[in-house]
């Protein structure tokens, strides 16, 4: 009975070892010479159904069974089911590798492939290192996980820190190890992974970020967090950016900032206990310039609208009523600075407050703008989430917050951060400094900690500061200028303009768009928007637009034709016609340079040229409309708009006239063929300024005043008009006020 048990093995396994070798020669056969998968499977079904009926057949021989019978014995039929199953095994082996072959080689790889070439990089990433597990060998595989892979190290002040990793595109933390770790792997892209830290029963999520290098500090274990703070993780950044300003090699401790500004709530029980009695918080004597600053004549300086101590726009000692919880506004930084020396904090340092803000990125978080508190009539509760960023409300916009960082030589000036809600929303992501004095509506703070018991040099350090008198360069021949103004021409050919008519538009008004191939190569197409009133009968007086800096960092420009109706109506209503050419560089066209300051790079240089053959290519267009007067052609310009002018206005002299706003001259330098002073000098259009004596951005001395130097306007077609109140932000009642009549003057009606 043994003896025949162990003949049936042995013709079983015989069976299923030929059956292997066979499968195997075919499938290397079928391999080689790229045979359809198909037929192999028709193969394997036939040689299963026929091993399976010899196997049959020779077992009711073996016991001289007329009919097929295979139950005799419990052992016969155990060992009948065994042999069987082998051969089940086998063929499922080949057929699951046959088919998971095929589906690698017409979905898996060609997928793979397709995902590499437009950029998922991070799925390459994860789904190659899935196949590897099951494909170790395959070479396409192994190079395109090399390809989607990067390595990187990883630095911690403490050991012993449990390390995990989020691949971005995955759902999932995969743990590495505690600190010290070597490099570990995650894919080469932007959005590529997140590390979560466990540290002192508190755990850490840090987002990848090119400029951190991976090196964290972590808080002293006897340094608690602050209530409604919002806690960072030190790190090394090689470079911080604002538009105009960078930070090269910070490092960062760790530290926490504030959720909200400091109320109007909070800042009163700071005066009712004494807080402006009391030298102990305030930063006296204070040398600004060659002037010192004590505290019993200084404090003096900081009263309210009725002489008593507190913020320029509180009344006899108390914040306006019911606004406790808004920020507190009107102080100025020696003010934030006691407040802060009085909870035990700091004030932010711009280090601090660009890494929590997100404004140190090069991409600024419009979400995180066009939700914030801007050019508005009134300020939001400090609580207000909309427009938050890191959990920190009210981040962009509300009040401008005092930073701890002076600006200059002689400590004359000091950081002013995120824009006010009496300011436009691209102050969010501009740096600006402003008198330690200086008690403006606007200006209001959030407060910092740091939770390092190592010394930082942050706090105190100067922010840099670039001057350059440009009215002291000499100008260059009129034969040299024309050279540097033969960059903005273009061949005279056809516009092959197409305009269409906006659908349900506001009613009584018409809305258009406009598009034309650019002078330059390109793929884009130029286009823009305008929008007038169908009450008026007679042509329209064409006012041409140029955006402000918000224009770089936005895609979107389909709300372009209501907000022109809503912002220039006052002149739409007069029978103005509002045109806005969508620049190159601007909303939704293709970005080449990221902010407006000028630099000596053939970027900025050929940004400015594509932007000056736009404007040129758009009055081109106003041109040919026999619907518009033209010879009454004005130009308006609002910051970056009213420094933009320096190049536009003197490249074409077919604007009648022109209204600017809050602008100047730059200082930095760009290269000689393009830069604006030359320029300004051969600029003959009337022209009518507005500006600001507190400006941050575009300063009297640093902007305007060169600029009122330099400008080639004859002085009767020039007006100017400084306001001692006013930032950067010029109230729109007081453009209305000249806007029009400035254009009327300039008309031929």
């Amino acid at each position: 009975m043994l003896n025949n048990s162990n003949n049936y093995i042995q013709v079983g396994g015989g069976i299923t070892a030929i059956l292997f070798g066979i499968l195997q020669g075919v499938d290397w056969l079928f391999s080689k010479y790229e045979i359809d998968n198909f037929y192999f499977n028709i193969i394997l079904i036939t040689l299963l159904i026929g091993l399976i009926s010899s196997l049959i057949i020779f077992l009711a021989k073996k016991n001289k069974i007329k009919k097929i019978s295979l139950i005799k014995s419990k052992k016969k039929i155990l060992f009948i089911t065994i042999i069987i199953l082998l051969l089940l095994f086998v063929f499922v082996f080949f057929f699951k590798k046959i088919n998971n072959n095929d589906n690698l080689v017409n979905e898996k790889i060609p997928e793979i492939i397709s995902l590499f070439d437009n950029g998922n990089i991070n799925e390459v990433f994860l789904k190659t290192k899935s196949l590897l597990i099951d494909y170790p060998d395959n070479q396409i595989i192994k190079n395109y996980y090399k390809k989607s892979k990067k390595s990187f190290s990883l630095k911690t002040d403490y050991d012993g820190i449990e390390v995990s990793i989020k691949y971005g595109g995955d759902s999932i933390y995969n743990y590495l190890g505690k600190t010290p770790l070597d490099s570990f792997s995650a894919p080469n892209s932007w959005n590529t992974h997140v590390l979560k830290f466990k540290y002192n029963d508190s755990t850490y999520t840090e987002s990848y970020d090119w400029l951190k290098k991976h090196n964290y500090f972590f808080p002293s274990k006897s340094i608690k967090v602050p209530k409604n703070h919002e806690f960072f993780l030190g790190t090394n950044i090689s470079l911080m950016w604002f538009l105009g300003v960078e930070f090269k090699d910070t490092q960062l401790l760790p530290f926490s900032i504030s959720k909200n500004e400091v109320s109007n709530s909070e800042y009163q029980k700071f005066i009712s206990d004494g807080g402006y009695d009391n030298p102990k918080y305030w930063d006296f004597p204070f040398q600004i310039d060659d002037k010192i600053y004590d505290f019993n004549s200084t404090i003096k300086q900081f009263t309210d609208r009725y002489g008593k101590p507190g913020p320029s726009n509180w009344s006899y000692g108390k914040y306006p009523s019911g606004l406790g919880e808004h920020p507190v506004t009107g102080i100025s930084w020696f003010e934030a600075r006691a407040f802060a020396n009085y909870s035990n904090m700091s004030l932010p340092n711009v280090y601090q407050w660009l890494y929590a803000s997100g404004v140190s990125s090069f991409v600024v978080n419009t979400d995180v703008v066009n939700n914030s508190n801007f050019n508005s009539t009134q300020t939001r509760e400090t609580s207000n989430v909309n427009g938050s960023f890191n959990e920190l409300n009210n981040i962009a916009g509300n009040v401008k917050e005092w930073g701890s960082n002076p600006n200059g030589l002689n400590n004359e000036k000091f950081s002013l951060l995120g824009g006010s809600y009496l300011e436009y929303s691209y102050t969010f992501n501009n740096y600006y400094s402003i008198s330690p004095l200086n008690r403006s509506i606007g200006n209001g703070m959030r407060l910092a900690k740091t939770l390092s018991n190592k010394p930082s040099n942050l706090d105190d350090k100067v922010v840099p500061e670039f001057k350059r008198d440009v009215t002291k360069i000499i100008d260059v021949s009129d034969e040299v200028f024309d050279v540097y103004k033969s960059q903005f021409e273009y061949e005279d050919i056809p516009l092959n303009s197409n305009t269409i008519n906006l659908e349900n538009f506001a009613e009584g008004y018409n809305a258009q768009k406009f598009e034309m191939k650019t002078t330059y190569e390109s793929e884009e197409r130029l286009f823009g928007y305008i929008v007038y009133s169908n009450k008026i009968k007679d042509k329209y007086d064409p006012i041409i637009v140029f955006p402000g800096a918000g224009s770089i960092v936005s895609d979107n420009d389909s709300w372009m034709p209501k907000n022109l109706l809503d912002e220039y109506k006052y002149l739409i209503d007069e029978g103005y016609a509002i045109i806005h050419p969508i620049y190159h560089n601007t909303y939704s066209r293709n970005k080449t340079y990221n902010t407006f300051t000028p630099d000596e790079s053939e970027n900025y240089k050929n940004t400015i040229i594509k932007i000056g053959q736009d404007y040129k290519r758009s009055l081109d267009y106003i041109e040919s409309r026999t619907d518009f007067n033209f010879n009454n052609l004005s130009y308006f310009g609002y910051s970056w708009g009213s420094t933009t002018s320096n190049y536009l206005l003197a490249i074409d002299d077919r604007i009648k006239s022109a209204f600017i706003c809050a602008g100047g001259l730059m200082m930095q330098k760009s290269k000689k063929e393009i830069e604006a002073h030359y320029y300004v000098r051969r600029i003959k259009t009337p022209i009518f300024h507005i500006s600001g004596k507190l400006d941050g951005i575009f300063g009297p001395e640093d902007a305007f005043i060169p600029w009122k130097k330099l400008i080639g306007t004859a002085s009767k077609d020039l007006k100017t008009i400084e306001y001692d109140e006013y930032g950067h932000g010029i109230p729109k009642d007081t453009i209305i006020k000249y806007h029009s009549n400035w254009i009327k003057i300039y008309s031929n009606k």
